[in-house]
């Protein structure tokens, strides 16, 4: 069984009278375009970026500002989880949550040590990004998953 590791921040709901506005960050083009896709899709969210890197990341968040960031936790030399320590010291209310292709792990872990709010498999981002994006609820879980998948 995966430990819950202490939850950084509340993610909490957004305002349900605003746009959300959405950051996505993901390597992947693919996983990218379809991060943007399914926010698009979405009447009370708007896309105010879709970026490959952690640089990036911060920079459009500075830029930006988001109500919610999407961080690949899988970003090339392990750096999504300097970009969210450097996103939640340049905003300590920022509402980040973490992508990875396994169920909880260390890499969850990790990022919610970082600052990252929540934490969700990609496998089933179609069915629940929209409503933790929307009011914080996370998806249920399988725990039964090894903590070292992919980590």
């Amino acid at each position: 069984m995966f430990p819950s590791p202490p939850v950084a921040c509340n993610l909490g709901s957004v305002g349900t009278n605003n746009v959300i506005r959405v950051l996505a960050v993901d390597h992947n083009p693919l996983m990218r375009e379809g991060l943007a896709l399914l926010v698009r899709l979405q009447p009370d969210m708007q896309l105010v970026g879709a970026v490959a890197t952690a640089e990036e990341a911060v920079h459009m968040y500075i830029e930006q500002r988001p109500d919610v960031t999407l961080m690949d936790l899988d970003l090339p030399a392990e750096s999504a989880f300097g970009a969210i320590r450097k996103i939640r010291a340049q905003d300590a209310g920022a509402r980040i949550i973490g992508l990875t292709t396994y169920e909880p792990d260390a890499l969850w872990a990790r990022a919610l040590a970082a600052g990252a709010c929540q934490c969700v498999a990609k496998d089933g981002l179609s069915d629940s990004l929209p409503r933790l994006i929307r009011n914080g609820q996370p998806p249920v879980l399988d725990n039964s998953v090894p903590p070292e998948n992919g980590g």
